[in-house]
């Protein structure tokens, strides 16, 4: 009942759900592996094919913050103002990327 009458928490809840919805996207076109099939009845194997396409997943993330960062540093660097809501604008964009992959 407080889901339904607490508009602040349906928001945070939906952002939230939509976050986890763009990871598992981004991972399932990462697709480490036979294209993200997953062709062993063996737990472990399954396991782990899933655990080394989230390993690969987290990297490309991580890699791609680390440009990021990199590209607005040497942008201040040259003298360049970065507006806060820009950076925050990038963000929202590679989420909408990674919800398009």
């Amino acid at each position: 009942m407080r889901y339904l009458s607490d508009a602040p928490l349906r928001r945070r809840v939906t952002a939230a759900t939509n976050k986890v919805e763009s990871f598992n996207r981004f991972s399932q076109w990462i697709g480490f592996g036979n294209r993200g099939v997953i062709a062993h009845n063996d737990p472990v194997e399954q396991e782990k094919a899933m655990k080394f396409n989230a390993l690969l997943t987290n990297a490309v993330i991580f890699h791609n913050a680390l440009d990021i960062a990199e590209i607005v540093r040497q942008l201040l660097e040259e003298g360049w103002e970065i507006d806060p809501e820009d950076l925050a604008h990038i963000s929202r964009a590679t989420v909408r990327l990674g919800q398009a992959a």
